[in-house]
């Protein structure tokens, strides 16, 4: 065997080793972070902001959006601006991602609900939810938020198909790698594009420190449990919890950095035709044939091409 496979299949080897060491730590790190977590439902109170703003807002429409918020917010040329700017946004998001059969939303307006209230921004279908604090701070995710909305596949045919991974998979079993990664790969790159001012809410510091950012948060005390997370079907279980803090800056940054590592192996619609194949729990299946490789394997590629083992080994000396 020649010198350089011999070497390939050592680092193949620690890379494995290192994989299976940390998620024996997560074992032990969630068991102790479920007992003292308290759950979070940010999106419980959804029917009462929308009639809030329903009956108290203003209702801007675009192109492309309607956004509701609380008619003291923003002077009436900021609210233009504000709609103008998402326009510009979602026509480049629906250009990069492509239309597709498959899409839950196609043609339609995205429909923003700027609440005055404070929680975590969500995308409930063709629906956002977003603080008004995070505009205000200039920190709100619009792009990536829409990317969801965008990537949200149609329900299924027959209530039958939900007997399986349907609409109703808990969010903690779905590939939160996949659904929060491209919605920030997407997000970041048309920001990048366009110059649209996207909110960095967990200070990544977009696409071009998405590599560095997840390699520092790694390995903090938490890394071991989010790295469990990347190429798995699920999600941390802490960022549905009160602890939701301590993981996500890990998770977002590692899932941007995964998805960018994925999307140069097998390019973006690629990726984007995996967002079907969730409910059938197929994506790793595909993944298989697109690269040929198991999801284990590229994940311990994408840690050597980002540099984590050699930090661990470097930290180990």
């Amino acid at each position: 065997m020649p010198q350089r496979s011999v070497r390939a299949c050592v680092r193949l080897f620690v890379s494995l080793l290192v994989l299976a060491a940390l998620m024996t730590m997560t074992d032990r790190q969630c068991a102790w972070s479920q007992s003292s977590a308290r759950p979070l439902n940010w999106s419980a109170d959804d029917p009462t902001r929308i009639a809030y703003l329903h009956e108290h807002g203003v209702r801007v429409e675009g192109q492309q959006v309607i956004v509701w918020l609380p008619p003291e917010a923003l002077a009436e040329p900021e609210r233009q601006e504000l709609v103008n700017n998402l326009d510009r946004g979602v026509t480049a998001l629906r250009a990069l991602i492509g239309a597709h059969p498959w899409q839950r939303l196609r043609d339609q307006k995205i429909t923003y609900y700027i609440s005055p209230e404070r929680f975590i921004a969500h995308t409930t279908q063709a629906t956002i939810l977003m603080p008004l604090a995070r505009l205000q701070e200039g920190r709100a995710p619009f792009l990536h938020e829409s990317v969801h909305a965008l990537l949200f596949p149609q329900p299924p045919s027959s209530p039958d198909d939900l007997s399986n991974v349907g609409t109703r998979m808990p969010l903690t079993s779905r590939p939160g790698w996949l659904i929060e990664g491209m919605a920030d790969y997407v997000a970041q790159t048309v920001a990048a594009e366009t110059g649209f001012a996207e909110g960095d809410v967990f200070a990544v510091g977009g696409l071009a420190q998405a590599d560095t950012t997840c390699v520092q948060r790694l390995q903090g005390p938490r890394g071991a449990e989010v790295l469990h997370s990347i190429g798995e079907a699920g999600t941390p279980a802490a960022l549905f919890t009160t602890e939701r803090q301590a993981v996500a800056p890990t998770f977002y940054a590692c899932t941007q950095s995964f998805v960018k590592f994925l999307v140069a192996r097998v390019g973006l619609q690629a990726m984007v035709e995996l967002f079907p194949l969730i409910r059938e729990g197929k994506v790793d299946e595909r993944l298989a044939q697109l690269t040929p490789s198991s999801l284990p394997l590229l994940r311990a590629e994408w840690l050597r091409t980002i540099g984590y083992v050699a930090a661990i080994d470097t930290d180990a000396h």
